[in-house]
């Protein structure tokens, strides 16, 4: 459930104090029509305590009931504000505590192209090393430019083929987890590739809870939001395989383990997966806004960007929403993934998250994980160090 400010009503303004010298007008004006149908109908001697008593003091009586008729609505409308603005404060505050949950990072690993020839994927992106290069597809003849994980004729062997390598690592992560949290687990794999829960789940020895239907960085929003009372892990699996790919594409298998509480063997040098921004209005800047404000970064605060997908690196939409909310990270400072290892599709936002967590790890600086599936459909994310 992705928390929204904008839906918390904004604070309601002061009501209008009864202005006195009005009242005193309006007293005035009332004291000399009393007086006036007094004098005009009264019958008999003009004396006496009966005719002063509706040439002066009725009107008087009836000018104070109603200027205490407003002073009491004043109140009533002053009580009822104060008593809003304290229901709206608190939501506010409420909401924002649960948009800055966070998870601790507890272990990942990434296969693609970079990595099967033993070449860390952030220090390419770094030096500008692609890997992109024209391969014939698995699925056709004609070569695409694209970066393709060695093996296989299909990209269901593929995934069989890998099954035992795949499961080995990711029972050794789990194995860094006490025995008695629960552990969620998240499948994001493309949709032309088989279901990993028939194959894949058998040979993992932990016990696990699927989370199922959800794509993307909204599996950590949903996960923060539901699982966040008690100890638990969540671990996501995510693969983008391609037997027909498009130009500048690229496979990968991410793997990322996550808890909401710090592990008693978590090391001292830890970093913090932060709630996601999904952006759904192709506003850039209101997302990376929010992202920051998850992660409780400062406007100023030296940042890192990792971006993928779209034409984020060529445009100005992201440099525009820099400018404004984060001026630290300049151009020169956010890493484009696809020009070294191609995108990676619905793999593309956990392949980010582990290059932006393995160079938090690194230089102890914060990282902002920028993903574009469609012009209308952004994936922020923050990683800060402990």
């Amino acid at each position: 459930m992705p928390v929204v400010l904008e839906k918390i009503p904004e604070k309601k303004a002061r009501p209008p104090r009864p202005v006195i010298r009005r009242w005193l007008i309006f007293g005035a004006a009332v004291l000399i029509s009393g007086m006036g149908l007094t004098f005009l109908f009264w019958q008999g001697e003009r004396s006496g305590p009966g005719f002063w008593l509706f040439a002066v003091v009725l009107p008087l009586l009836i000018w104070g009931a109603m200027f205490s008729a407003r002073r009491a609505g004043y109140k009533y409308q002053c009580v009822g504000q104060d008593a809003a603005n304290r229901t709206i404060k608190v939501r506010h505050a409420t909401d924002k505590v649960r948009g800055q949950r966070f998870a601790w990072f507890t272990g990942e690993f990434l296969v693609n192209a970079l990595e099967r020839e033993y070449k860390p994927t952030q220090k390419a992106a770094f030096s500008k090393s692609p890997i992109l290069q024209p391969v014939v597809p698995r699925g056709a003849e004609k070569p695409v430019r694209h970066s393709r994980l060695p093996g296989g004729e299909n990209a269901p062997d593929m995934l069989t083929s890998l099954q035992a390598e795949m499961a080995g690592r990711i029972n050794k992560l789990l194995d860094s987890l006490p025995s008695s949290m629960t552990c969620y687990l998240a499948l994001d794999v493309a949709e032309d590739l088989p279901d990993l829960s028939l194959s894949w789940l058998s040979e993992i020895s932990r016990p696990v809870i699927r989370i199922r239907d959800l794509s993307g960085l909204r599996i950590i929003d949903y996960w923060l939001d539901y699982h966040y009372e008690k100890p638990s892990a969540l671990l996501v699996i995510s693969v983008q395989l391609n037997d027909l790919p498009e130009n500048d594409s690229g496979e990968a298998i991410s793997v990322v383990l996550m808890t909401n509480c710090r592990l008693k063997d978590t090391p001292p040098v830890s970093v913090r997966l932060h709630r996601p921004q999904i952006s759904h209005n192709g506003d850039l800047g209101h997302a990376l806004r929010y992202a920051m404000l998850w992660a409780g970064l400062e406007k100023g605060t030296p940042l890192r960007g990792w971006v993928t997908g779209g034409t984020l690196a060529s445009s100005d939409a992201l440099s525009n929403a820099c400018d404004i909310y984060a001026p630290e990270l300049t151009v020169q400072r956010y890493v484009n993934i696809d020009a070294v290892a191609g995108f990676a599709g619905i793999a593309a936002p956990w392949q980010a998250l582990i290059l932006a967590t393995r160079q938090c790890l690194a230089d102890r600086e914060a990282q902002m994980v920028v993903t574009e599936s469609s012009s209308d459909f952004r994936q922020l994310c923050a990683v800060t160090p402990e």
